[in-house]
């Protein structure tokens, strides 16, 4: 085939796997065609340049040789071709990376030339570059081939791949028939083509301008569709792109397209074509391809592998961006500058708003960071300053923060990183009691307690604890907010109260026991007149002396038992059957029914609860005579029953008191446990249902009042449960 410069291009295949491109240099006159070996050696130039186009991808290596043969006689031309084909030989076994044990390992690539940035080749270079170019070396490195590539025109690259003598064609588009003929992997580029017109003749490209002008394009350079109507066009071709402006130049075309800018800037400064200027750009798709022969399955596959390798690591993006970024830049503000800057403007204007509305939030976000500042210190205060003892604990009991009344009455180190226990500062016989709230405290949410504390100086400090859970955060530890009160002084108080009703009660039943201490006196009195007389046997003496001391010791019980209403016995709590109870306090009370009735339903079943015996009956007495003086007149009665209930899967023990007095009025019912509350009556202290309602509250139970006005009242009366000893 004949090149530009009037060299014959050669493609010859030898037994080791190493393709020759020989560049012969003949006269003028000569005709295009292709040649043999043989017609080389025939016409007997003096000067013969051998070009061994070994380039591989780490770099090309050239091999020339240049020898100026004067032929005197055909059998000393012959022994010098000998002998220079056999040092070649030599050279291509030995030199590394080229011998023939390398073979499978070079991969022989056709590349079309012309067709820039894709492939070509620059003016006194041997070795061909472009994307093209770039991929397959990309893909060899990975799959760690060596790669030889060789130049010529796609119908002869294509002829080659046919016949094995080479593996592959890079940078040749797509057709329908290529399709048909060959295996491939399809690289679809979007590519610009450039528009060059004489300054004087054309002022931009326009649709309704085209008819008529003749457009030259370079011969070789795949088409592209530039969506423009052909019809009135006269496609001319030239041979290179220099001949192309040349022809521009000189007003044998009107238009001139191109691919590679930088080329044609390059070439119209070197040969000062002046006049020559461009008027346009469109962007195209242009479907490259990676042609192997048809049932290559093996060596497709290991480049499919291997570009999608250069894919997926950003290799094949660098080979893009080196060749195509810089004018992807260009064309687009070419023809997207109005979008663009409208674009810039509203980013500026968005910026700007942006900036307003950040230092708005800043300003916003200052002001509620104050907020919230003055709002802490203010609720930091009010802890700090509040006379009752706050704690924040977690489930298992240690303290994480006190307020200061805490610190200050209690034995608490400051030190945030030594967490105190909160049994360490409780009274050890209510350590388990303690254990228990906390347990029931973050099981339910809230609980209240009362305990006693030890203070600083070791004295026992009664308090009242109230307790919450809160969470820090969404996902924060659960702790809880716990509050103390000191209520050593109120406790005092209540004791004496309590035991000023005691006293009371004594004196409301004195007149009840003076009625049952007759009774053994009355008995031991006739039975000493009997023995005086001296009209009894011996026999009948030591009856009535049996009698007499069995109604003595009666009467000392009484006495006993009236006794011990005005004493206070701390931590006498055990046991009891709270049915016994009941049946001692009814006994009690039966001298003040007078006309009323008093009905029991005491079953034999035993009801045990943990509690102080003497406490229990004080209770107990005091509602029922609270009943009794409920009842205005004769024929009333008054129900005592108890049975056993379970609540939350706790089982407590209930004991109800039901009279059919004149009932407690609706806005009365939340004060009737109040201190000196009488609710109109003209006898007691006000003070019998207080008493009681803080016995039973120290027992762990509540009193529950229900009352319809001049219909009676029911008292529920609920005990935990103890276990039968």
């Amino acid at each position: 085939m004949l090149l530009d410069n009037g060299s014959v291009l050669y493609i010859a295949s030898a037994d080791i796997s190493t393709l020759i491109v020989c560049y012969v240099f003949i006269p003028a006159h000569a005709e295009d065609r292709m040649i043999t070996k043989n017609q080389v050696v025939e016409d007997g130039f003096a000067r013969k340049n051998i070009l061994a186009n070994g380039i591989e991808n780490k770099g090309m290596e050239i091999a020339i040789f240049n020898s100026y043969i004067n032929i005197m006689d055909n059998k000393k031309f012959k022994i010098y071709q000998c002998l220079g084909m056999l040092l070649f030989f030599i050279f291509l076994v030995l030199k590394p990376g080229t011998g023939l044990g390398n073979d499978s390992k070079v991969l022989r690539v056709g590349v079309p030339t012309g067709f820039p940035p894709f492939s070509f080749k620059g003016k006194g270079e041997y070795r061909v570059r472009g994307y093209a170019v770039d991929v397959i070396t990309t893909i060899s490195d990975i799959n760690k081939k060596n790669v030889r590539f060789l130049v010529g025109n796609p119908e002869d690259l294509l002829a080659a791949l046919r016949f094995g003598e080479i593996d592959v064609v890079s940078g040749i588009v797509l057709s329908e028939k290529l399709k048909q003929d060959f295996d491939f992997l399809e690289l679809n580029v979007f590519v610009k083509r450039f528009f060059y017109v004489k300054k004087a003749e054309i002022n931009s490209i326009k649709q309704n301008d085209l008819p008529g002008k003749t457009v030259v394009v370079v011969r070789g350079q795949p088409y592209m569709d530039l969506g423009l109507d052909w019809q009135g066009l006269t496609i001319v071709q030239a041979r290179s792109l220099l001949e192309a402006l040349q022809m521009l130049d000189s007003n044998h075309a009107q238009i001139m397209i191109g691919t590679s800018e930088r080329v044609v800037n390059y070439l119209v400064e070197k040969h000062r074509l002046t006049d020559i200027r461009q008027v346009g750009v469109t962007m195209g798709r242009l479907p490259l391809a990676i042609i192997v022969s048809k049932g290559n399955t093996m060596l497709l596959k290991q480049l499919s592998v291997g570009l999608g390798m250069a894919i997926s690591d950003g290799r094949l993006g660098k080979v893009e961006a080196k060749w195509f970024s810089s004018r992807d830049l260009a064309f687009v503000w070419s023809q997207y500058k109005i979008y663009l800057l409208s674009g810039a403007f509203f980013l500026l204007i968005l910026m700007i708003g942006f900036i307003i509305w950040n230092y708005m939030l800043k300003s916003q976000v200052t002001r509620i960071t104050r907020d919230l500042h003055i709002s802490e210190q203010r609720y930091r205060e009010l802890i700090e300053s509040s006379p009752d003892m706050v704690f924040l604990i977690n489930p298992q009991g240690y303290i994480h923060l006190a307020n200061n009344t805490a610190y200050e009455r209690l034995s608490i180190d400051r030190d945030c990183e030594k967490k105190p226990h909160l049994t360490s500062i409780v009274d050890p016989p209510c350590i388990q009691a303690m254990t228990s709230f906390l347990k029931m405290l973050f099981k339910t949410g809230y609980g209240s307690n009362e305990t006693r504390l030890i203070s600083h100086d070791s004295r026992l400090i009664r308090v009242e604890m109230i307790a919450a859970t809160i969470r820090l955060g969404s996902e924060g530890e659960q702790l809880a907010c716990c509050f103390a009160r000191d209520i050593t002084e109120r406790k005092r108080l209540e004791e004496e109260l309590v035991q000023s009703e005691k006293l009371a009660i004594i004196g409301k039943m004195s007149a009840c026991l003076a009625h049952e201490i007759n009774n053994p006196i009355g008995i031991v009195l006739a039975h000493t007149e009997d023995i005086i007389s001296g009209e009894l046997d011996p026999k009948e003496v030591n009856e009535s002396l049996h009698s007499i001391q069995r109604n003595a010791i009666r009467a000392g019980q009484i006495t006993e038992s009236l006794l011990s209403q005005a004493s206070f016995k701390d931590n006498a709590f055990k046991n009891l059957d709270l049915a016994d109870v009941l049946e001692v306090c009814i006994h009690f009370i039966k001298p003040k029914l007078k006309n009323i009735s008093i009905h029991k339903d005491l079953s034999s079943r035993q009801y045990f609860v943990y509690g102080d015996e003497i406490s229990l009956q004080q209770a107990f007495i005091n509602l029922l005579l609270n009943a009794i003086e409920s009842i205005p007149g004769t024929g009333d009665k008054i129900n005592v029953q108890i049975e056993h209930k379970t609540i939350e899967g706790q089982l407590f023990v209930e004991v109800l008191i039901k009279d059919t007095g004149k009932g407690i009025a609706k806005k009365d019912i939340k004060k009737i446990f109040d201190p000196f509350f009488t609710s109109g009556k003209h006898r007691g202290f006000g003070i019998g249902l207080f008493v009681a309602y803080h016995i039973i509250k120290k027992h762990g139970g509540k009193i529950i009042p229900i009352s319809v006005e001049k219909a009676g009242t029911v008292m529920h009366v609920r005990l935990p449960a103890a276990k039968k000893e």
